[in-house]
């Protein structure tokens, strides 16, 4: 099983105001825009910064991306973790949520025929 660090993602209210602060206070520069999708090249190739209407305000998700779902829910079964899924994400990808042992929404993804190209990478 592959699995690595995809995105760390913002829950916001304004996607504009978001895009325009990070654009201008620290200079990141937009590689996806979309309607309540903003998404910075974070400086580390492959991990994007995003921020999106997707998510309530001000909460934060950490995802990542696996060749293999099943083996992860294999795992979380094994060691009682509980978690949602899987089910298909709004960008066409099989993924599955729970939380570490301090509450933070974790997410796992799997890419199908159905996700964006640059998700893919």
């Amino acid at each position: 099983m592959k699995i690595r660090l995809q995105e760390i993602e913002l829950g916001i209210s304004d996607s504009s105001k978001s895009k325009l602060f990070y654009n201008s206070i620290l200079g990141l520069e937009t590689s996806v825009d979309q309607e309540g999708l903003k998404v910075f090249d974070s400086g580390v190739a492959g991990v994007d910064f995003n921020v999106s209407t997707h998510l309530p305000p001000k909460m934060m998700v950490t995802s990542f991306l696996t060749d293999n779902l099943q083996n992860v829910i294999d795992r979380l079964s094994a060691s009682g973790v509980a978690f949602c899924g899987p089910k298909k994400s709004h960008l066409g990808m099989m993924t599955i949520e729970f939380n570490d042992p301090d509450g933070h929404l974790v997410r796992v993804n799997q890419p199908t025929d159905e996700t964006p190209l640059w998700l893919k990478v």
